[in-house]
C-alpha cells in the first residue's frame, strides 16, 4: 500500500492495536511529509475481495508525495478511489487539484506521480481497483483524477452508500468475496463511465463502453474452452485486429487478458476453504484450463507459486 506506511491486520475488522508510528518512505515508495521531528500515528485495516482491495485508514494530518522517480516502468496499474468518512481529502494529480469531503468520491492512479493531502484527523475507505476491472487505460484515468465526484445523486451516490456499507458491514461478509469485489469495481466503472462521457471525445467513450463489454462477456465464460481472441471479435461483431487494437491501448493482449482473468479466478478460489474439497485440476478447469502441468506453470509464471503451494501458503480467512 502506498498511500500509508502503516500496517494492520489483513481481515477487514476493527482494528484493537495500538496506533503504529511511521515516518519516510512507505512499502510502496511514497513520502509522507511532516516536520523533521514528527511522525504520523494510525491504523489501517484492509481486506482483499477477490483483487479488489478496501482499506480503512485513519489518521493525522499529514501529506503523501509519490514521484515519478519512485513508479517502476511496468508495475501494475490501478485506480484508487476514496471516501472520506470522516476530514476531508486533497488529490493533485494530471495538473489538477481536487478535493472531497462527505459522500464525495475522488481518485488518483497509482501508474503517475501524485500528491495526497490530509489536511485535518480523517478516517477514509479506499478501493484499490486494477484497470483492467475498468475497461479503461492510463490515457482515460488521466481525464477523471483529482476531481471530485458527486456522491449524492445518480451511481454516484450508490457507490458512495456502498463503500460507507463496507465500513459499516464488512466484518459480516464472510463468503463471495469476490463478488463483493466485483459489485464494487463494477459500479465503480458505471461512475467512472459516466464521468469520462463529459470529459472525453464520443469515440473515446464508446470504445471504453466496448472495452466494458468485452470484459463482461469473458468473465462470463472463463470456463468454455473455445473462448479465444477470435470468437470473442466475431460475438461482438469487430474483426480481430480492431480487438488487437483495443487491448494494445491497456498494454495486453486479448489472448493474455483471457489467460489473467482464468489465472486470477483460479487464485481467488485457491484461496477459499470451502473449496478445499475440489483438487487443484479441478479449480483450473472451472476457469478454462484444462491441463494441469500447463495450468501449473502458467500459476507459478504468474504468482511464483505452484497452485498447491499457493493453497498451502494462504492467509487464513477470518471468520
Amino acid at each position: 500500500m502506498d498511500m500509508l506506511p502503516l500496517r494492520g491486520p489483513s481481515a477487514f475488522v476493527p482494528d484493537r492495536s495500538p496506533p503504529v508510528a511511521v515516518s519516510g518512505p512507505g512499502p510502496g515508495a511514497a513520502r509522507v511529509l511532516r516536520g523533521p521531528d514528527e511522525s504520523v500515528h494510525g491504523t489501517v485495516v484492509r481486506r482483499d475481495f477477490g483483487d479488489v482491495t478496501i482499506t480503512l485508514v485513519t489518521g493525522e494530518p499529514h501529506e503523501v508525495l509519490r514521484p515519478g522517480r519512485h513508479i517502476r516502468p511496468g508495475a501494475s496499474e490501478n485506480l484508487r478511489v476514496f471516501r472520506a468518512l470522516a476530514g476531508e481529502i486533497h488529490v493533485h494529480q494530471d495538473g489538477r487539484r481536487g478535493q472531497a469531503s462527505g459522500p464525495q468520491i475522488i481518485c488518483c492512479d497509482s501508474s503517475r506521480p501524485y500528491r495526497l493531502v490530509l489536511p485535518r484527523p480523517f478516517h477514509l475507505v479506499e478501493v484499490l481497483l486494477p484497470h483492467r476491472h475498468l475497461g479503461m487505460s492510463a490515457d482515460d484515468t488521466a481525464k477523471l483524477t483529482a476531481t471530485g465526484w458527486c456522491g449524492r445523486m445518480g451511481a454516484g451516490a450508490l457507490l458512495s452508500q456502498l463503500l460507507a456499507g463496507l465500513h459499516d458491514h464488512g466484518t459480516e461478509i464472510h463468503s463471495a468475496v469476490d463478488r463483493v469485489g466485483a459489485t464494487v469495481a463494477g459500479l465503480t466503472a458505471a461512475v467512472l463511465a459516466d464521468r469520462l462521457r463529459h470529459v472525453a471525445a464520443e469515440d473515446e467513450v464508446a470504445r471504453h463502453d466496448l472495452m466494458l463489454g468485452i470484459q463482461s462477456y469473458i468473465r462470463e465464460r472463463l470456463s468454455d474452452p473455445g473462448l479465444t481472441p477470435q470468437a470473442v471479435a466475431e460475438h461482438h461483431n469487430i474483426s480481430l485486429r480492431y480487438l488487437q487494437r483495443i487491448f494494445q491501448d491497456h498494454g495486453t493482449s486479448p489472448a493474455r487478458w483471457i489467460r489473467d482473468e482464468r489465472l486470477a479466478r483460479c487464485r481467488y478460489e485457491l484461496r477459499d476453504p470451502r473449496l478445499d474439497h475440489l483438487p487443484v485440476g479441478v479449480i483450473g478447469e472451472r476457469s478454462g484450463l484444462y491441463q494441469a502441468s500447463h495450468f501449473s506453470r502458467l500459476f507459478r509464471d504468474r504468482y511464483g507459486l505452484t497452485p498447491r503451494g499457493y493453497r498451502t501458503m494462504r492467509e487464513p480467512v477470518a471468520t
